[in-house]
């Protein structure tokens, strides 16, 4: 495989997202691509990271607030 292309589909390989067939290919080249694996590795690590985050509950009124006030800037008033 093609580093770029590898690296496009990080992350649906980072989620299983592919047959087997697809996911083997692609860990096929990790395992022989240096450059490749350190990208998965740090790709990888800030998924995790970013999976530990928790939501922010807002109030049912912040999503109508945002559009109400983005309308005003588009209309310049």
């Amino acid at each position: 495989m093609i580093c770029k292309k590898v690296v496009e589909l990080l992350p649906r390989f980072i989620e299983n997202d592919f047959s087997e067939e697809e996911y083997n290919d692609i860990l096929k080249h990790l395992k022989t691509c240096k450059r490749c694996k350190k990208e998965y590795e740090s790709m990888k690590a800030l998924i995790d990271k970013l999976e530990t985050i928790p939501l922010i509950n807002v109030p049912p009124s912040f999503k109508d607030a945002v559009m109400k006030n983005i309308k005003k800037g588009k209309n310049g008033r």
